[in-house]
């Protein structure tokens, strides 16, 4: 038991960077937390920070274990909270950052189910397809393809992403099917503006970068999904958003000796909001709308 309370007083301490506003999380008076560090510290047999009279910093040790200390504590909290507590029971709110099409095509019921187990916890949802920091911006979960690893947060992955190149058989049909990514200059491709800077394409090994200038761009996976069934052009779309009109032949797979290399959609979650029961079982809810995409 001590070794947990010096556990979380270490997260606290990491996660303010202040020895009383660790204390002040922890309803304990400075001097004991500075107690529990110290005696980790001693079994340790490494500092976990360097003090001055004005700040209180992470060593690269601190700083290394910071997430995975959060983490052990999280699911220690999961082992002894979880089988005891009862949705209706649970009270909170969870602000979310989620992306548009994502959302829109995939994640409604999971929100909706929710709210149903959860009634007692208030959710509110954001549509944004730009990249957040969750701790400056206030959010208790940010959903996306995370590219930048803000500090004083813990990722858990959702699901794969995969990423399919199509247009529709009209366009093919006028245009013709390219044989290699070199080619995709002389098409009318539309990129989505938020990731798409440039498309990689991998093969037995070897890959390519193409920098594209895009017929059309957007923020919206939606409307580029609309301009490709309407014979616009070429598009880069997540399966989740493409596979149903591929499935229908209302798309074909273009370049599909052609992979983009694969990437996941990733849950983002402040450290001090790691073990909140109603995120937990927000994630769960989450992870098993989403379990089927990838395969």
């Amino acid at each position: 038991m001590d070794k947990i309370l010096s556990l979380r007083a270490y997260v606290a301490t990491a996660r303010h960077g202040s020895f009383s506003a660790a204390a002040r999380e922890l309803n304990v008076v400075p001097s004991v937390v500075t107690k529990r560090i110290n005696e980790l510290e001693a079994s340790i047999g490494a500092p976990l920070f360097e003090r001055t009279t004005r700040s209180v910093t992470p060593t690269s040790l601190g700083s290394a274990h910071a997430s995975r200390a959060a983490e052990l504590l999280c699911q220690l909290d999961e082992l002894i909270g979880g089988p005891s507590a009862r949705s209706e029971d649970i009270v909170g709110r969870l602000k979310v950052k989620a992306p548009t099409a994502l959302a829109a095509t995939r994640l409604r019921p999971a929100f909706a189910r929710f709210q149903r187990m959860f009634p007692k916890v208030d959710l509110e949802i954001a549509l944004l397809d730009r990249q957040i920091d969750p701790v400056e911006d206030g959010y208790d979960l940010a959903i996306g393809v995370v590219q930048l690893h803000p500090g004083g947060v813990i990722e858990e992955v959702l699901c794969p992403l995969r990423l399919v190149t199509c247009a529709s058989p009209d366009y093919v049909a006028r245009k013709g099917m390219p044989l290699h990514p070199r080619e995709l200059p002389e098409h009318d491709c539309m990129t989505f503006s938020s990731t798409q800077p440039e498309w990689r394409f991998e093969k037995k090994g070897a890959s390519i970068r193409m920098m594209l200038r895009p017929k059309f761009s957007s923020n919206d996976l939606l409307l580029l999904l609309t301009a490709a069934l309407e014979g616009n052009g070429l598009s880069l779309l997540p399966d989740y958003v493409a596979g149903r009109a591929l499935q229908e032949g209302k798309l074909v797979h273009v370049l599909p000796d052609w992979k983009v290399p694969p990437s996941e959609i990733r849950a983002v979650i402040p450290v001090h909001r790691a073990s909140d029961m109603a995120l937990r079982s927000l994630l769960d809810i989450l992870k098993e709308e989403l379990s089927d995409i990838g395969r």
